[in-house]
């Protein structure tokens, strides 16, 4: 119950999200966090993702004056094109194409060279696939994603930076400009990795978290000079090797919706690189890379997003463990390859000190999908075709005919609860509900009876005789709805029938009746009523109506409004887990949660009434998950009729 608690308070101070949205990793998730869940059969999306970093980075430069401290500044802009398509229930794949730029504008050189150095292209293509390993789970979600990267441009003459113009105190013309934070153009030849994935729903909140093993191998061939105070090389070495760098991954991202359309989100980034084991000097680390970078996201139903994002280095960065050990070289000593690879560049490159990113997005899950439901109306004792309307009333639904030749018909439904009425000239009226799910694909046939007989009469409350809203249905079907004034019609076939009348917050009754050709009889109804009321049910640690409670007080609320007289207790309860003074408080916020939506239902404050029994008083011992699931409720006692 506590970590729930420190759950919410982070809900308040980080962020979450509008869902189906592509990640950098070209599959659905928020930028560097990938999300668990799929994004379903059928379903693609495109991004197309930029961040501007800026570093200003403090150097030693030996200028004419002597060694001084210079800061430059680094930009490295980066753009992602992604593409990403769901393959089934469980798998996605994802393509990314990056181009980049790399660029140092050099501080003041008193003199020396000025201006900047930089290069740019589309530096590698990506490959991913995510696999989720629970599709159907309502809470907490699990997956892997295996991934493989290929350079396409590795800088023209070089795989990295070169300077080019002049000595500028720190390089010397053509020498590779290692110290920067990114120098290369991309991360090696072929790198690969794989993440394990979780997301978990805090509703509202989402929480990801990535934790993963990435891959990376650089090759370097250059000639490492060493100059004298005249800047004169006065020995080289020519240098070719490959470095690997193993990387341990993690990622953690935290979504809170503000709105439909709006979601603020939050990401911690952490990049060990595993053979980069530095504790010099001050006792700093350099082998690990850690970003934090919050962000808003704006998502609309035509399947377009868009991103504005930060990002923030939190992690020491010292271009002297940079330089692919070229300072030790110009000290004097000799490096074998395994000791130049400890100072190498990171692939990827370091992150900046600070960037700003702008990201658009389309995904085809944001798009609200129809449901299209296709059948046949038949005759139901020929089977023969009938020409009908199928009407959704209630609904922006349009009706629509089927056909007289063949009885088909196909309708297109938002997402959403309908009442189905069928209706052809010579027939009894059909009436049934359908659930229809965003972009699904319903079979459903009607067949209608002939038209023989009608059964009428009314619908009263058995004390006061006051006429009762109820549903009439004719053999187990609903067929009618009664009047205001309690009075029904039902056109009916010949035979014998069972009709019944039901409302809410009476005993349900039923009659049986034999309609011959062209008859017209009377059934009258009397209910009696009810005073008994379902409890409702919580989630664990929570006082947040659940949809299937709503349903529940929905009822309730109608006998209450069509009933002002009655007076209610609602009474809280909870399961044994947790401190017994917390538990109270936690029912009493049950109770109440149900008293404010009963008065938003249009029930009257003053007839209803809480009271907190916290644990005391279970209605199963807490000695299982699904026992304790039944205690954590609300129930209601009727104290009786309010008097003027």
């Amino acid at each position: 119950m506590r970590g729930t608690l420190v759950a919410a308070l982070v809900c308040c101070i980080a962020a979450a999200t509008v869902s189906a949205v592509p990640s950098y990793s070209a599959v659905m998730g928020l930028n560097r966090t990938v999300d668990a869940r799929p994004i379903g059969a059928g379903e693609y999306s495109f991004g197309l993702f930029t961040m501007l970093g800026i570093s200003p980075d403090g150097r030693a430069a030996s200028l004419p004056s002597g060694l001084t401290e210079v800061t430059d500044t680094e930009l490295d802009f980066t753009a992602y094109l992604t593409a990403a398509a769901g393959l089934g229930r469980s798998a996605e794949i994802g393509a990314r194409i990056s181009y980049i730029i790399n660029s140092l504008s050099r501080g003041d050189r008193e003199g020396l060279a000025s201006g900047s150095e930089g290069d740019d292209g589309f530096s590698e293509a990506h490959l991913f696939l995510k696999y989720t390993l629970n599709p159907d789970s309502d809470r907490l979600w699990f997956g892997v994603m295996p991934w493989i990267g290929f350079a396409l441009y590795d800088g023209g003459n070089a795989p990295y930076v070169l300077n080019t113009d002049g000595w500028d105190g720190i390089w010397e013309p053509g020498q590779p400009m290692f110290q920067m934070r990114r120098p290369m153009i991309n991360a090696g030849s072929v790198s690969f990795g794989g993440d394990f994935l979780m997301t978990y729903d805090f509703d509202p909140m989402l929480a990801h978290l990535n934790l993963g093993y990435h891959y990376f191998k650089q090759s370097f061939e250059f000639t490492d000079y060493r100059y004298d105070a005249g800047h004169n090389p006065v020995a080289s070495e020519d240098v070719d090797m490959e470095v690997e760098d193993p990387v341990f991954h993690a990622a953690t991202g935290f979504e809170f919706p503000l709105n439909n359309t709006t979601s603020l989100y939050a990401e911690l980034e952490w990049r060990h690189f595993m053979k980069r084991d530095f504790e010099e000097g001050d006792g700093e680390d350099f082998d690990d890379c850690i970003q934090f970078a919050p962000g808003a996201r704006f998502a609309f139903e035509s399947g377009f997003a868009f991103d504005v994002t930060g990002s923030f280095c939190i992690s020491e960065y010292d271009p002297a463990y940079n330089d692919l050990g070229h300072r030790y070289f110009q000290q004097g000593q000799t490096l074998t390859s395994s000791e130049r690879a400890r100072y190498a560049p990171f692939p990827e490159g370091y992150a900046p000190k600070y960037g700003i990113g702008v990201n658009v997005m389309y995904s085809t899950e944001l798009i609200p999908r129809e449901a299209v439901m296709t059948g046949m109306v038949f005759d139901a004792q020929d089977g023969g075709a009938v020409a009908a309307s199928v009407a959704f009333p209630g609904s922006d639904a349009g009706t629509v005919m089927s056909s007289a030749d063949t009885g088909d018909y196909t309708a297109e439904l938002p997402a959403g609860e309908y009442t189905v009425v069928v209706s052809a000239d010579g027939y009894i009226t059909h009436t049934e509900s359908v659930q229809a799910g965003a972009g699904e694909m319903m079979a459903k046939d009607f067949g209608l009876v002939p038209m023989a007989g009608a059964v009428g009469g009314t619908v009263t409350d058995a004390g006061t005789g006051a006429p009762i809203r109820a549903s009439i249905a004719v053999d187990g079907s609903q067929a009618a709805g009664t009047a205001a004034d309690g009075t029904y019609e039902i056109e009916v076939s010949s035979g014998s029938h069972t009709m019944t009348a039901a409302a809410a917050g009476y005993a349900s009754d039923s009659k049986a009746v034999t309609i011959t050709s062209d008859e017209v009889q009377t059934v009258d109804f009397e209910l009696d009523m009810i005073l008994e009321f379902e409890s409702v049910y919580f989630d664990f640690d929570s006082a947040v109506l659940r949809s299937d409670a709503k349903a529940v007080l929905d009822d309730v609320a109608a006998v209450l409004v069509e009933n002002p007289g009655i007076t209610v207790r609602i009474t809280g309860n909870t399961d044994s887990e947790g401190p017994e003074d917390y538990n109270m408080d936690l029912a009493e916020r049950r109770a109440a949660a149900v008293r404010e939506y009963l008065i938003g239902r249009g029930v009257s404050a003053g007839s209803l009434s809480t009271v907190s029994y916290g644990e005391e008083q279970p209605a199963v011992p807490n000695t299982s998950k699904e026992n304790r699931a039944l205690n954590r409720r609300a129930e209601f006692i009727v104290l009786g009729q309010m008097t003027d």
